[in-house]
């Protein structure tokens, strides 16, 4: 298993590399894309969104100075090439549509799938896309250890067609 998800960490990154959407009107570093949540009692704010495109779509966001320097922390949400608005439930299937990837070094979650929850997209258009998340994740190494994440909020650049 371990394998598998060091696999799909390692594509998630080429798919960053090669299908980047970036802000071009970004000159200063900053963008106005984000995710926020709550875990362990504890809120995380992340900026300047990476969003990427493989099989599915990822918003990504750490708590690293960079891409290069993800930092210990890291939630992706995944949505398929063809989302659309609305409220999408999050199943425990590898293959899912909708899901959540969360790492988390110093909570013992090393790029764990959530096993419930959902995604909600309340706004989509050319420019972003936006939307609200909960979910639970179990941890691989183990079963009987879970967080939730609440109060999941995000803004991201689309793929462009």
């Amino acid at each position: 298993m371990k394998i598998l998800k060091f696999s799909l960490l390692l594509f998630i990154a080429a798919a960053t590399f090669i299908s980047c959407s970036k802000d071009d009107n970004d000159e200063g570093g900053t963008s106005d894309t984000f995710i926020k949540f709550t875990a362990e009692g504890t809120n995380y704010n992340f900026s300047d969104i990476i969003t990427a495109e493989g099989s599915n779509i990822t918003f990504n966001g750490n708590n690293g100075s960079s891409l290069m320097d993800p930092g210990d922390m890291q939630i992706s949400v995944w949505v398929p090439k063809t989302y659309e608005e609305g409220t999408h439930a999050i199943t425990d299937d590898f293959a899912a549509d909708y899901t959540i990837a969360f790492t988390a070094d110093a909570l013992g979650y090393d790029f764990d799938f959530a096993e419930e929850g959902s995604i909600v997209i309340t706004q989509k258009t050319a420019e972003y896309v936006e939307g609200t998340f909960s979910a639970t994740v179990i941890s691989g190494d183990d079963a009987t250890k879970s967080i939730v994440i609440s109060n999941g909020s995000f803004r991201a650049l689309t793929i462009q067609e």
